[in-house]
């Protein structure tokens, strides 16, 4: 059944019960997703069984994004069940400080276990929760249904874009372009000839036989060919859209694909180093730990060493208190805390800055209570803003219309012939002599006419209008208006739109079934009335003009190439395409002389051969063979980078035989020529009766040439040089062939030299020259002179593309990959494997198709590459990519304007005052976004800049965070195992330890992160995403560790040492020499003193007191933290408020704390009390003045660290500056 192209919904609403109603096909889609999110919900608990639960829970220990392990959190239950069963064995004379200690560990572990469940809850629900959001707005418009709701479509004949799935569909009984991800099962939509299934699809009526799947490309096989009559072609109708019944919905597969894998991101670098670093903690680095305290004070107990307390004190507090400090107690809630923290930063770079500080706050709050609740519109869990921005090395592009580039194509060049100023005076003496001009010839002198090549360029401002380079363009007037005035005619009036959409489906069904191998899709030179509006025309130039006929014409490539698949099947290889050989002619009647002109466009070999003569600008000359060979080489080189369209024109005297309109004529081929020659002179039998159809096509003036290409965008050149400052990878993957893929990326200011590019399309036959030669020497005895392949000649048109094709019968050019990169997407594994590493370096990819791109960014992903996805959020296309990305943005696309149309209703996807509550694009962008972090506007892609500065800056704080952290607690058990075997008495209490690693040491760690933005953190390249850690960071990592706080815990532990001499002297003073230090260490536990009974009180305050000196260390090392990349005299740490108000406060909580525990547990049974003025002077000297050198040494290794840093960035950045047409690298 086939459709008809009158209007988009005529007056009567004619067919309403054909396809569904918006109401109907609304409920459909919200009953199938619906079902589809049940189902997957039923799979998923049906799937999950003890063992499948237990994998995917967070406590296993392969899970990478989780901060609490069984290991881990079974050491804590066992050191908090250790610390309740000293308790209970060492009362009644237990001071209760293991009690506290044991129930502070059942508490914080029972916090991580529900910050890591409620984690895993929010990663696990969150694409479901905003599905089952837009399913929730879906519902609400069908109780609140909008009347007229297809109206916000784009029309029908708006110019189509790749980057925007649209389909043709009867909704309302009117035939919307309705985006392809709202088509239901039952929907009626109209295939136009040439175009592919946008899901699957059967025919209706007496065509229900007929069925399509996805991508299959829709074809008449069984059109009628052209009637002929003594070799005379005849005309034959259109073809026309034919009506077909969708039968699967195409939203269920991509939103059953975001369920069941938007949970399988990689593990984002941030995740993928403290696992690590977690892992070396908690299953080596604690258990050792736990192993020689426990054996080091079993030997102590065994053997009766000084400062040894009860034995449930020394065989189980003890080692727990060693190894406290390794367990994640707090870690789980920190991480958590700091990880919604950083994410909301990153998301307030999207919202409008607040004011003030209160207004901030607010926000921030209020933010982070979206995201822990799992209630934020971004994708804050599955794939982090943060986590993945802020390691981001590759940012490729999948979409280039109106994403990368304009939305239309912008007229780049015009070609024409025009008189020098030196030879107009003479042609205006002779039009003054009529005598004169009759007695000489009408061409003027050899040279008078010439061709001559105006380039345009687009303006500076942010919209597509484009301007003339010369200035002095004027002057050629006479000779562009014409030009100006049939693409007016063509493109500014919706109703020769339609026609010419018709003439050219036909066309391209006919390039795509007869021509083999098939040539470019014919399509209206869309983008080409800028030029009319450049020339002086105003939209309602047209408005004088009425159309009364049209008509179109083809020729078939006249030399068989290699034998090609259906053209349902994609390319053995990949191909220029070259364009197809047509020509459409429109008749207009100017309404107020009654006169008719029949404009043509369409390709030069054709509308050539339809010319007999040129337009100058003053009058028509004879078109030369000279004349004809340099126009076609300017066509042929315009059509290798972008399109190019020939324009003539011919005034009709005679109306026309209306047997032709609307008709479509297929031309013979002379071999031997290279145009189309139409005109009659040439031809044996000259066609003139007037039953030729030809005849409208034959003696046309030549107007000129117009060559258009896509034009990048400016702010997606700034954002590409932004990208590259920051030594992050921009990589655009190209559906189109090499030549027009880098004439594109060269206008964005990627590299596109001979070692830069890759074609992803498979390579079934080898491409060496050798292999081509034997191809070639074995068709020759078929094909003669005339090849398909060329050898030599492709080379060279490689080499220079400026030489023109010299056989009409070479149909496309095979382009030779001198470099040795891979081709084919199968290819790249093992080219990384065996040779080198180019592929990862290349900024382009061409030939791509979904496929494709996802192997090649799983490729990329795999050699440690954090890849970050930017598409059109209205290609249902993109989901699969968006999928495999570690994390991607959807972008709204600039839509492509018409000139008889408003901006408003030419771009409904801008953001307006009071947008709708659901439009049929926003729903779509929802449906196709699914699996994308956030949503930008048009305008918004400058916004990536910020937040990947965003997220560097934070994700730098929070790596200095955790590493300053990790010292800490190392720190900690450092002291303890020193203490241990220098046989003193423990320098930390259970509660001292507690309060260091669970509240003090997090708070300074934290406040690390309040340091100011720095613009240089966008000037320095990321690692790669590493599922280890390199052996040599690890031995930096203990060296740096041993020199800043080995020597910090040989002091305290000397002050500690001082402490305790200077209380025995206080307890013995008969007989000092007990008091000894080397006694201390010496005497049995009967001589020494009571530490754990009757002294107690005195080994409590040296406690308080070393880590009183502890706190004082990890604040003054702090302060070579703040700013890790200048030493403290070039940026003071002050600048850093959070950090100097955390520095104030902790202090004064510390000794306040210890003051109200000090009461608090305080024993009066003892028989000694001690006081801080027990202490002697030389401790708190010793304590107190180690700081100053400690701030020299820290300053000292973070410059040695700074320059190694800075030469590793130079190393990476020099790597990442290498132009790889210069060399080949690595």
């Amino acid at each position: 059944m086939k459709v008809s192209w009158d209007s988009e919904c005529d007056a009567g609403h004619v067919r309403r019960q054909l396809g569904l109603t918006s109401a109907e096909a609304l409920t459909e889609l919200h009953s199938q997703l619906a079902s589809s999110l049940e189902q997957f919900r039923r799979k998923r608990q049906a799937e999950n069984t003890w063992q499948t639960a237990w994998r995917r829970s967070f406590l296993h220990h392969s899970v990478r994004w989780s901060s609490l392990h069984w290991p881990s959190a079974l050491l804590t239950l066992l050191c908090a069940l250790a610390l309740l069963g000293c308790h209970t064995l060492c009362r009644p004379h237990s001071d209760g400080t293991a009690l506290a200690g044991g129930c502070t560990l059942l508490l914080l572990l029972s916090a991580g276990l529900v910050a890591m469940a409620q984690l895993q809850w929010l990663k696990r629900e969150e694409i479901p929760r905003r599905l089952q959001a837009t399913l929730r707005t879906i519902q609400d418009f069908l109780q609140h249904p909008q009347p007229g709701w297809t109206q916000g479509c784009e029309g029908l004949f708006s110019q189509p874009s790749l980057a925007v799935s649209l389909q043709w569909t009867y909704r309302d009984g009117c035939l919307v372009n309705l985006p392809v991800s709202l088509l239901v099962e039952g929907d009626i939509i109209a295939l136009r000839p040439g175009a592919e299934a946008p899901t699957e699809l059967r025919g209706i009526q007496e065509e229900e036989h007929v069925v399509l799947s996805r991508s299959d490309v829709f074809s008449h096989l069984s059109s009628p060919p052209s009637p002929l009559d003594s070799d005379r072609p005849r005309p034959h109708h259109l073809l026309q859209p034919q009506l077909f019944r969708v039968t699967k919905t195409p939203a269920v597969e991509t939103v059953q694909r975001c369920l069941e894998l938007g949970e399988q991101r990689p593990v984002t670098v941030l995740d993928n180093e403290r696992f690590t670093v977690q892992s070396l903690l908690e299953r080596g680095l604690a258990p050792l730990v736990l192993a020689v305290l426990l054996v080091l004070n079993l030997v102590r107990h065994l053997l009766g060493a000084p400062g040894v307390g009860p034995w449930p004190v020394t065989l189980l507090q003890l080692p727990v208190n060693g190894v406290l400090p390794l367990l994640p107690l707090a870690f789980p809630l920190l991480w958590l805390q700091v990880s919604v923290y950083g994410e909301v930063r990153v998301l307030n770079q999207l919202a409008v800055q607040p004011r003030g500080w209160r207004e901030m706050f607010a926000v921030t709050c209020r933010t982070c209570a979206e995201v822990l609740c799992g209630r934020s519109p971004a994708l804050c869990h599955t794939a982090s803003l943060l986590h993945s921005l802020g390691s981001v090395t590759v940012l490729c592009c999948v979409d280039k219309q109106g994403v990368l580039s304009w939305p239309s194509p912008n007229p780049e060049k015009v070609l024409f012939f025009s008189r020098p100023f030196r030879h107009r005076g003479s042609v205006k003496k002779r039009a003054q002599d009529p005598n004169k001009t009759a007695q000489q010839p009408l061409s003027p002198p050899q040279g008078s006419s010439m061709l001559e090549m105006l380039s345009l360029s687009p303006g500076r401002g942010t919209d597509t209008r484009v301007q003339f380079d010369d200035s002095r363009w004027h002057r050629h007037d006479s000779s562009l208006r014409p030009l100006g005035l049939a693409l007016q005619l063509a493109l500014c009036d919706p109703e020769v739109v339609a026609m010419l959409w018709r003439l050219t489906d036909h066309l391209t069904h006919a390039a795509l079934l007869k021509s083999r191998p098939r040539c470019q899709p014919v399509c209206p030179p869309w983008g080409l009335y800028e030029l009319a509006r450049v020339l002086g025309f105003r939209s309602s130039a047209q408005e004088p003009y009425q159309q009364r006929m049209s008509v179109a014409a083809y020729t078939l490539p006249s030399v068989p190439c290699a034998p090609e698949g259906a053209p349902w099947q994609p390319q053995p290889v990949s191909m220029r395409r070259l364009p197809f050989s047509h020509i459409i002619g429109l008749l207009m009647q100017d309404n107020h002389s009654g006169g008719l002109q029949l404009f043509s466009y369409g390709s030069a070999d054709v509308v050539l051969g339809a010319c007999s003569e040129f337009w100058d600008g003053e009058d028509l000359q004879p078109l030369t063979d000279s004349d004809r060979k340099k126009v076609l080489d300017f066509y042929q080189r315009s059509c290798m980078a972008g399109q190019c369209l020939a324009l003539s024109f011919k005034p009709i005297l005679h109306p026309q035989d209306p047997e032709i309109d609307g008709k479509c004529v297929e031309l013979t081929h002379n071999p031997h020529l290279d145009t189309i020659e139409l005109t009659g002179e040439e031809t044996e039998e000259p066609a003139t009766g007037p039953e030729d159809p030809l005849l409208p096509l034959r003696q046309h003036v030549f107007l000129g040439l117009v060559s258009s290409q896509y034009q990048a965008r400016p702010d997606m050149v700034r954002l590409i040089a932004g990208l590259d400052s920051a030594c992050i990878r921009f990589v655009y993957f190209s559906a189109e062939e090499e030549v027009k893929s880098k004439v594109f990326a060269e206008k964005m200011g990627l590299e596109t030299g001979w070692n830069c590019h890759i074609s992803l399309q498979s390579d079934r036959f080898p491409l060496d020259p050798e292999s081509l030669a034997d191809s070639e020497q074995e068709e020759g005895g078929e094909q003669g002179g005339d090849e398909c392949l060329l050898g030599e000649d492709a080379r060279q048109v490689e080499r220079t593309a400026t030489r023109a094709l010299d056989n009409e019968g070479a149909c496309l050019i095979e382009d030779l990959n001198r470099a040795k990169l891979p081709k084919g997407i199968e290819n790249v594994r093992p080219h990384l494997e065996n040779i080198d590493n180019v592929p990862l370096l290349v900024p382009l990819f061409t030939d791509c198709t979904s496929q494709t791109m996802c192997e090649m960014v799983q490729v990329m992903q795999e050699y440690g590459e954090v890849v970050c996805c930017l598409g059109s959020s209205q290609n249902i296309n993109n989901n699969a990519v968006f999928l495999q990305s570690d994390v991607s943005i959807a972008l709204e696309p600039l839509l492509p304007s018409c000139c008889w149309t408003t901006p408003e209703k030419s771009s409904p996807l801008m953001s307006q005052s009071y947008p709708p509550p659901l439009s049929p694009a926003r729903l779509s962008s929802a449906l196709c976004g699914l699996p994308c972090t956030v949503h930008l506007g048009p305008q918004d892609n400058t916004a990536i800049i910020r937040l990947i500065k965003q997220a560097r800056h934070t994700t730098a704080g929070i790596r200095k965070c955790f590493l300053f952290l990790l010292q800490c607690q190392l720190s900690l058990v450092l002291i303890q195992i020193l203490a241990c075997v220098c046989q003193l008495p423990p320098p930390l209490g259970t509660s001292d330890v507690l309060f260091l690693s669970c509240f003090y040491f997090p708070l300074i760690s934290v406040s690390l992160m309040g340091k100011p933005s720095d613009s240089s953190i966008m000037k320095v390249p990321t690692g790669k995403n590493l599922r280890f850690l390199p052996k040599k960071t690890q031995r930096f990592f203990v060296f740096y560790f041993l020199v800043k706080f080995g020597l910090t815990v040989c002091t305290y532990l000397t002050c500690f040492g001082f402490m305790l001499h200077g209380f025995c002297l206080e307890i013995n003073h008969e007989d000092e020499s007990l008091c000894h230090p080397a006694a201390l260490l010496m005497n049995s536990t009967d001589s020494s003193p009571d530490w754990f009974g009757k002294h107690s009180d005195g080994l409590a305050l040296a406690q308080k007191v070393i880590a009183f000196f502890i706190l004082l260390n990890a604040m003054c090392t702090s302060v070579s933290h703040v700013h890790r990349s200048a030493p403290m005299w070039k940026q003071s740490p002050l600048s850093n408020r959070c950090w100097c108000a955390v520095v104030i406060t902790v202090p004064i909580l510390n000794v306040s704390i210890a003051m109200g525990s000090r009461l608090l547990w305080y024993d009066p049974t003892p028989h000694h009390t001690f006081f801080v003025t027990d202490i002697a002077a030389a401790t708190w000297l010793l304590g107190v003045l180690w700081l100053l050198p400690l701030i020299c040494i820290n300053e000292g290794i973070k410059l040695h660290e700074i320059r190694m840093r800075v030469r590793y960035q130079k190393r990476q950045k020099l790597q990442f500056d290498t132009k790889l047409g210069m060399n080949s690298p690595f």
